[in-house]
């Protein structure tokens, strides 16, 4: 790399040397609104012909689109929204963008196209309420035409300037007809009708269907491909019918292999297998011949990233040109790199010009991890995101023949990496010997001896995992002085098979246990004290706080559950953004049966336990969750109160899985605050961390 990269980035970006000095003084309290704003700028990308520069902004508390011409240096809003923020957006033409709103928290979305100027506005799936039936069993006021029926979007075609291919769901049946649809005009068509009950559509790199995941949940799942849109679909690969991994984030109860996107030479598939390799490994297979390549990667610890080269609608999530999250390609179609994340991100580089290209970034840019977010169609032009645990993310455009950065923006300028505390990677070993990773934050300025210490298990709880890098909330408990510990427990995601298996069945039991056995851990080596425990989660970790207050009511002094499961058995009963056979098979496989095991079911639900809870619990919850019900508050409040037991409660009339909107997230934080302030100081010797039994393992019943 010349000199005049590296001049130019240290003169832009001297605050970026900050990230790896650590500070011996306290840091001043930093603004909620600080901390929890919506990014000065975030998801920022360049169009495919480097003239526009996008990214989202908060304008009237609520995420929109601003455009930057490079051209004429005009900065412009393309949305206005004042209700629902836009969560995604995409170029998916050089002349055309993409973007995503959800509704009311209700996991409904609503995707848009328009131009560069903001005309020619397109609706391409609605906006609007749809609810479900009483049962669950689908989307019960279904829209008025086939045209408003929910989609996701499948390919970009990027070799065509028009058009887009999208999945569109044919009533309650969950299964995806292929659509073409026109970007310019929204008239859509019949791409390929779904007569072999394909679940996942994949693309070759001319936008043709030649893979499909089928199954109909009584039949093993097969994997068809075939060769031409002409030609006959046939079965490549076939696994039994209680694999699951094609419908969450969850990795299946049996070897396998899965197909992820087309290579250059639209014959070969890139494939994520499991057969022979516990972690997984990244390797080609020839449909044609059914012969697998060479292994381009695989990791002792961890397994390599990859998913399903799928955008779907129904979580918001829209990408850029690249089409696997995992895998890593550049501007001429090879695969040039394969993520995967141990204890911090990492790439394996399989092209030597990337691999430089990386090498100069790390070296202009120290003490970041540094990543390239988007491209122009020649590569000419690249957006490159430098961020750590203590730097939330500052932007700059590469430009590949000058060798020369210039700072976009960044995501909070605000915040100084001084004042905020460095995320470390531990390993700890569980009672039965399985050894757990996580991490642990460190308040600034004060010695790792006896800290207050909040246990904050992620959600899921099967398939995602907590990584490393900056996050909001983690930097506020530790601003307010407290150690944060994160808990990969079993069952988390990218470790492998066996760890994933080994946390099936275990909600309550195996996995609560390597939350109390990090606590021990912590106070062990002296960091934590074990009178000051508190756990804060949501979702799954929110069930994970709840679990540990009536399960291991000895270990914390307080609790912050935030959409967390509460009732098991009522957990068991239908969503209504998934199909419940979905969910009944998924849940029998990983969880528990609900019939035949309903005393395990019991014995792990926290609403049956809450006349053991001794410390004080706040609890958080959205009216519009399609995951977590509100229900479940419902029947824990009841609980509560018929024990008298202590707590404080939020509940918000227009949220869903988490609050979104500025105004709830920024009052949540802040009652969070209080709450903790109040009850993490407690006497010496009231609490204790002991070893409980939870659940003892209980043999399968057929």
């Amino acid at each position: 790399m010349t000199t005049t990269l590296l001049r130019a980035v240290r003169t832009l970006a001297p605050a970026l040397a900050l990230v790896s000095v650590l500070h011996a003084q306290v840091p001043p309290l930093l603004p909620l609104d600080l901390l929890f704003a919506d990014s000065e700028m975030a998801a920022v990308q360049v169009s495919p012909t480097g003239r526009y520069l996008t990214w989202l902004a908060p304008k009237n508390q609520r995420n929109n689109l601003a455009i930057l011409d490079r051209e004429t240096k005009q900065l412009r809003w393309l949305t206005n929204m004042k209700e629902e923020s836009v969560v995604s957006y995409v170029w998916a033409k050089k002349d055309r963008l993409i973007f995503v709103q959800q509704w009311g928290g209700r996991e409904q979305f609503g995707m848009f196209a328009c131009d560069p100027d903001g005309g020619n506005l397109v609706v391409i799936n609605k906006l609007e309420r749809v609810e479900s039936t009483p049962d669950g069993a689908g989307q019960g006021e279904m829209a008025a035409s086939e045209r408003d029926l929910p989609k996701s979007l499948i390919s970009l075609l990027p070799k065509d300037n028009d058009h887009i291919l999208m999945g569109r769901i044919r009533g309650n049946s969950f299964l995806a007809d292929v659509i073409k649809v026109n970007l310019r005009s929204g008239k859509e068509t019949i791409e390929e009708r779904n007569y072999i009950n394909a679940r996942q559509w994949i693309a070759d790199r001319d936008g043709v269907i030649r893979v499909a995941i089928c199954t109909d949940f009584e039949e093993p799942i097969r994997i068809k491909y075939r060769a031409n849109a002409k030609a006959a679909w046939r079965t490549i690969g076939e696994f039994s019918k209680e694999l699951s991994l094609f419908f969450e984030e969850a990795a299946p109860i049996e070897p396998h292999w899965r197909p992820s996107v087309f290579a250059k030479d639209n014959r070969t598939l890139f494939v994520k297998t499991f057969v022979g390799y516990d972690k997984a490994a990244i390797t080609t297979l020839d449909p044609e011949t059914g012969k697998f390549g060479e292994v381009l990667f695989t990791h002792p610890r961890v397994e390599p990233g990859d998913r399903l080269a799928n955008y779907v609608l129904r979580t918001g999530g829209l990408t850029s040109r690249a089409a696997v999250d995992g895998l890593k390609f550049n501007t001429d179609g090879d695969l040039a790199g394969i993520a995967y994340e141990d204890e911090y991100p990492e790439v394996k580089w399989l092209d030597p010009k990337m691999a430089k290209l990386a090498s100069d970034l790390d070296r202009a840019l120290p003490g970041t991890r540094n990543s390239i977010l988007s491209s122009t169609s020649d590569g000419k032009l690249m957006v490159v995101r430098a961020a750590s645990d203590r730097h939330p993310g500052t932007f700059y455009l590469y430009h590949a023949e000058k060798q020369e950065m210039s700072v976009i923006g960044g995501a909070r300028r605000g915040l100084d990496p001084k004042h905020l505390a460095e995320m470390r990677p531990v390993r700890f070993t569980a009672r039965d010997g399985l050894e757990i990773a996580g991490y642990l934050t460190v308040p600034v300025g004060r010695p790792l001896k006896n800290l207050p210490l909040i246990v904050v298990p992620h959600g899921g709880p099967f398939g995602p995992r907590d990584s490393w890098g900056f996050r909001d909330e983690t930097q506020f408990l530790a601003n307010r002085g407290y150690a944060v510990l994160q808990v990969n427990y079993r069952g988390s995601g990218g470790y492998g098979l066996a760890f994933q298996l080994a946390g099936y069945r275990q909600w309550g039991r195996k996995m609560q246990d390597d939350l109390t056995d990090g606590v021990k851990w912590c106070v062990e080596q002296g960091y934590a004290d074990a009178n000051r425990v508190g756990i804060m989660g949501a979702s799954y970790g929110g069930y994970a706080v709840l679990a540990g207050l009536t399960l291991t009511p000895e270990v914390y002094c307080c609790g912050v559950d935030y959409v967390g499961v509460s009732d098991l058995e009522q957990r068991a009963g239908p969503r209504s953004f998934s199909p419940p056979r979905i969910f009944r098979e998924n849940r029998a496989i990983r969880d528990i049966d609900p019939v035949r095991e309903v005393d395990i079911l019991r014995a792990t639900s926290p609403v049956n336990h809450v006349e053991k809870i001794r410390a004080p619990l706040f609890a958080a919850y959205g009216k519009n969750d399609p995951r977590v019900r509100f229900e479940q508050w419902q029947i824990l409040e009841s609980r509560l109160n018929k024990h008298s037991k202590p707590f404080e409660v939020m509940v918000e009339e227009n949220e869903g899985h988490g609050f979104r909107k500025l105004e709830n997230k920024l009052e949540f934080y802040r009652r969070v605050e209080a709450f903790l302030a109040k009850n993490m100081n407690v006497p010496e010797g009231k609490v204790k961390v002991g070893t409980p039994t939870i659940v003892p393992e209980t043999p399968r019943k057929d």
